[in-house]
């Protein structure tokens, strides 16, 4: 029986890991509340998780607009993600006084495809006709696999920054769930978030 029992355990291990590399990402629902984005971290937030790219001394890449005015860093992106309310909306021009330049993962369904081959977690702040959520790579993979991936779960998505500055937690009661370990020790490094109060 003593032998029985270890057996059964790696079987189980076995069978949950299987599953978890067999799905591709995990998706992570958002709490009720307005999405918004600053370049300082909200202490108290519900949700705080990194948006924009940001370069090794945290200056956010590309344009970005907060409370109406628009501010550049470098080279802009093509492609600007407006929040407003529950919501997200990929455009050229801002439709919104608050946002940020990111790359688009999934345009109407369509997955775009990066040349990029570097595999790394990644994560994506996406939309279907029921809301907004947030989507996470199980393993490390590359922006065109995940892009793929995302395509299967959703109709609109963005990529939101990752590598070393992979923070970000969801709140939902006392329970805070910490969407990246690694990044966790990185935090005080990035200089800006996505986040609903």
């Amino acid at each position: 029986m003593k032998k029985i029992i270890p057996i059964i355990g790696l079987i189980i291990l076995a069978i949950s890991t299987y599953l978890y590399l067999e799905n591709g990402v995990t998706r992570f629902d958002l709490p009720k509340g307005e999405l918004k984005w600053s370049n300082t971290r909200p202490q108290n937030a519900k949700m705080c998780i990194p948006a924009a790219f940001t370069d090794a001394d945290g200056n956010i890449s590309g344009s970005y607009r907060y409370d109406g005015n628009i501010f550049r860093n470098g080279k802009a992106l093509n492609m600007r993600v407006s929040l407003k309310g529950d919501l997200f909306y990929i455009s050229r021009q801002w439709m919104s006084d608050n946002g940020f330049q990111q790359l688009t993962l999934v345009n109407n369904s369509k997955a775009m495809k990066f040349h990029d081959k570097r595999k790394s977690i990644r994560r994506a702040l996406c939309k279907d006709k029921d809301g907004a959520f947030i989507l996470q790579s199980n393993y490390p993979m590359t922006m065109s696999d995940f892009a793929l991936e995302c395509s299967k779960h959703c109709t609109n998505a963005t990529y939101l920054d990752m590598g070393e500055f992979g923070y970000g937690y969801i709140k939902n009661g006392f329970f805070t769930r910490h969407l990246y370990i690694w990044g966790y020790f990185s935090r005080d490094k990035q200089t800006n978030w996505i986040y609903i109060e």
